[in-house]
């Protein structure tokens, strides 16, 4: 994975087929979760200009939780009625980046389907384009990943995530999982209760690479984005 770089055309990154197939089936599959906990079907639609009212679901989950927060921590009551009137359309704003993101690294769905790639097209890599009115949203889609990740690896605050990159860095955490081996429950956005599968021994080696990744990718994009501003109002 090479860190974005803005060109005329947006912001242009090159990731290997691995990092495109595991952060495409993540993405999915926290949209997938967000659907559920939230209360949003399957089968709605969540693209621009669909608004809703109204709350399906409060979530349970604490990754969702993470993502679809209590607005006011000290009062219920306004924290239930916000929740009423903005978590159905945040929750489908989130979902329709994450599927969008997705769709960006893999078009043809490959990710989702099976979790399987030929050799030929795992060998190979991509270059990553994102247009600069998408690359907010992209950079959106990274967040929600990583918030994700970080409450499955038990990551509660800056000195957790520290620990946990330069682990990755150095190679404490183990070898590097083989590009074509995922671990059981690849997803890595099981049930609460199997978040103690995710912080231990392979599961979190693997998904503390992806965590890191994530946030390389994140960072450079919006570190570019941030370029490009100053260099407008300058």
């Amino acid at each position: 994975m090479t860190p974005f770089r803005s060109t005329p055309d947006g912001y242009v990154a090159r990731w290997e087929a691995v990092e495109c197939h595991v952060l495409a089936r993540v993405a999915r599959d926290v949209a997938e979760l967000v659907r559920a906990e939230s209360g949003l079907g399957p089968d709605v639609e969540v693209g621009e200009g669909v608004a809703f009212t109204g709350v399906g679901l409060v979530p349970h989950d604490p990754a969702v939780q993470r993502l679809l927060p209590d607005a006011h921590r000290d009062d219920p009551d306004v924290a239930a009625d916000f929740r009423h009137l903005t978590q159905t359309d945040l929750a489908a704003a989130k979902v329709a980046r994450l599927e969008a993101f997705a769709d960006a690294l893999d078009p043809e769905g490959d990710a989702h389907d099976d979790g399987e790639l030929d050799e030929q097209a795992w060998a190979g890599g991509a270059q990553i384009l994102v247009p600069r009115d998408e690359a907010q949203a992209f950079a959106g889609a990274l967040t929600d990943v990583r918030i994700v990740l970080a409450e499955r690896l038990g990551l509660e605050d800056d000195a957790a995530v520290e620990l946990l990159h330069d682990e990755v860095i150095a190679g404490v955490a183990g070898e590097e999982s083989d590009d074509a081996d995922e671990p059981d429950d690849a997803d890595g956005t099981g049930d609460a209760e199997d978040a103690d599968d995710v912080t231990d021994g392979e599961q979190r080696r693997y998904w503390g690479g992806v965590f890191v990744a994530a946030g390389f990718a994140q960072e450079s994009l919006v570190d570019e984005m941030l370029a490009d501003l100053r260099a407008q109002r300058g």
